[in-house]
């Protein structure tokens, strides 16, 4: 679905939400860029379902993508540039790296120090917006990084209850792909703006 059809089918189905919910423009603003990020991201999530169930790791799959999912949420960070760089990069992270890990042993002590950098790491530079989506306000950007650190330590303690091989070695690799996502030497790699609340306080 091209980017204009896809907006404009978020428009129709949020206008049509709207009739019930009766909500102010800029809620209806936010619905609608809401479920354009849904629609989005929807076939590249049934694609890395199919890929994966046929590689037989789904549950690997899921895992990883929960775990980055649960930072990711709060701590925010780079985006692709387009869809297929999108869609490539998913069933990379999701698919092909967990099938490679899925036998990889790490010590528990080894585990939690991980934990700790990206604990660290979170507290220091999370969260991390883009030139299109700044986040604005202090305030918004302080409860966002103390959400971020602690889904990172609502994962740790997910590990240690689940003390499996590969839930806890999936578990820390999305919550690496997360972090990186936000590292300031990630967006100078890839050339992208950091900060970009900066030019509207």
């Amino acid at each position: 679905m091209k980017k204009d059809t896809l907006h404009d089918f978020a428009v129709f189905c949020a206008n049509k939400l709207n009739r019930h919910t009766q909500k102010r423009d800029s809620d209806l603003q936010k619905m609608i860029l809401g479920l354009e990020i849904v629609l989005h991201n929807v076939p590249k999530l049934i694609l890395l379902v199919v890929v994966s169930n046929f590689m037989g790791i789904l549950p690997h799959s899921t895992i990883t993508w929960l775990s980055f999912a649960c930072i990711r949420r709060y701590a925010s960070g780079l985006h692709a540039r387009n869809s297929i760089t999108c869609t490539v990069m998913t069933l990379l992270m999701f698919a092909a790296i967990p099938y490679a890990l899925q036998d990889m042993y790490l010590y528990g002590e080894i585990l939690i120090l991980i934990f700790v950098v990206i604990s660290l790491m979170l507290y220091k530079f999370a969260p991390a917006d883009t030139a299109s989506r700044p986040i604005l306000g202090k305030r918004k950007r302080a409860k966002l990084k103390v959400k971020a650190v602690a889904s990172s330590i609502f994962l740790l303690i997910l590990t240690i209850i689940f003390s499996t091989e590969s839930f806890y070695v999936l578990t820390a690799v999305g919550a690496i792909y997360a972090v990186i996502a936000i590292l300031p030497c990630t967006y100078f790699i890839l050339r992208r703006s950091l900060n970009n609340y900066e030019q509207f306080e």
